[in-house]
């Protein structure tokens, strides 16, 4: 099979360490019934094993010289299907007519993090659940609490719409080329079927006036917008910065914002 080189301006590190990739399928937990959507399948190293154990797989792929090697790799498999399109165009509800749920995969590109997120919330009632290979900083953002130095906007909102769980910490040493930062396999699994888009939207007001004075007290801001009686109602320590605040007190602002309009 002829060798692919990765291209800068796709974002693609692949994966070619074997005892890597069987240890990233065992992560996924892979069943036989499974139908699953990778973003970026690269030259197919790990599709190869997903495809051996699912239902089926279906690989979306921007890059037109890997859809040709992909072909021929996976011409015996009948239920492998790649699709050349660009991820944040792909309409997943056209796609998963025939499916209840979809499970999505992915190595992404490490530039297409955050929108990549942000279609799979667009998306979340069609989706089982994701695992996904992002840049170390972004995989803990994502996962971030009020208890760790990563906590920020990213770790709310993700804790608003995701159960997020760090499975494995992965050297840039394994990838081809190896970028200049470390990466994680993340799991992530949908809370909610229906995304409430205007309270989201609420949310990420409360974030965003908040967290634009990070290191300062949230009193100011937050009294120049709420009554303080209705605050002193919601037990809101106003002593605290934003990165002190729980998600459940940042949902709880967000609820009080709806009520205020």
């Amino acid at each position: 099979m002829k060798e692919i080189s990765p291209k800068k301006r796709f974002g693609q590190n692949f994966i070619n360490d074997e005892v890597l990739l069987s240890d990233l399928v065992d992560l996924i937990k892979v069943k036989k019934n499974d139908d699953f959507l990778e973003i970026g399948p690269g030259s197919g190293n790990l599709t190869s094993l997903i495809v051996s154990s699912a239902n089926s797989c279906s690989s979306v792929e921007i890059d037109r010289d890997l859809i040709s090697l992909l072909k021929k790799r996976f011409k015996k498999n009948d239920n492998f299907k790649i699709i050349n399109e660009n991820i944040l165009n792909f309409d997943l509800k056209k796609y998963v007519s025939d499916f209840n749920q979809i499970r999505l995969v992915g190595n992404l590109p490490y530039n297409l993090s955050s929108p990549i997120i942000n279609w799979c919330t667009k998306n979340n009632d069609l989706i089982k659940d994701m695992h996904f290979m992002f840049q170390k900083e972004f995989a803990y953002r994502c996962a971030g609490n009020e208890k760790s130095k990563s906590y920020g906007k990213l770790s709310v909102i993700c804790n608003y719409l995701f159960e997020v769980e760090i499975l494995k910490e992965v050297d840039r040493s394994f990838f081809v080329p190896a970028p200049k930062v470390d990466s994680c396999f993340v799991k992530f699994i949908p809370r909610k079927k229906n995304v409430n888009f205007e309270e989201l939207n609420f949310l990420k007001k409360i974030l965003n006036l908040l967290f634009n004075s990070k290191r300062k007290k949230i009193s100011k801001p937050l009294l120049k917008i709420f009554e303080a009686k209705d605050l002193e109602k919601l037990n809101i320590n106003l002593d605290l910065r934003p990165d002190q605040l729980s998600s459940k007190k940042f949902l709880e602002l967000t609820k009080l914002m709806e009520k205020y309009g």
